[in-house]
């Protein structure tokens, strides 16, 4: 399944920054901001690649 577009706003800088770091990397903005995302989220103790529990029919 195709993951579906997220439109989000930021702050000019934070955006140019970030292309910054994209364009240094060889790498698309996207790729930069979703391995930020991925970073905060394992500091906090989420994994969010965890596939749900499967419920079981009683």
């Amino acid at each position: 399944m195709k993951n579906p577009p997220l439109n989000i706003r930021m702050p000019a800088g934070m955006k140019k920054a970030l292309e910054e770091i994209a364009a240094k990397e060889f790498r698309s903005l996207n790729s930069v901001i979703l391995q930020f995302l991925d970073e905060q989220l394992r500091l906090k103790g989420i994994n969010w690649q965890e596939q749900p529990e499967k419920k079981t029919k009683k």
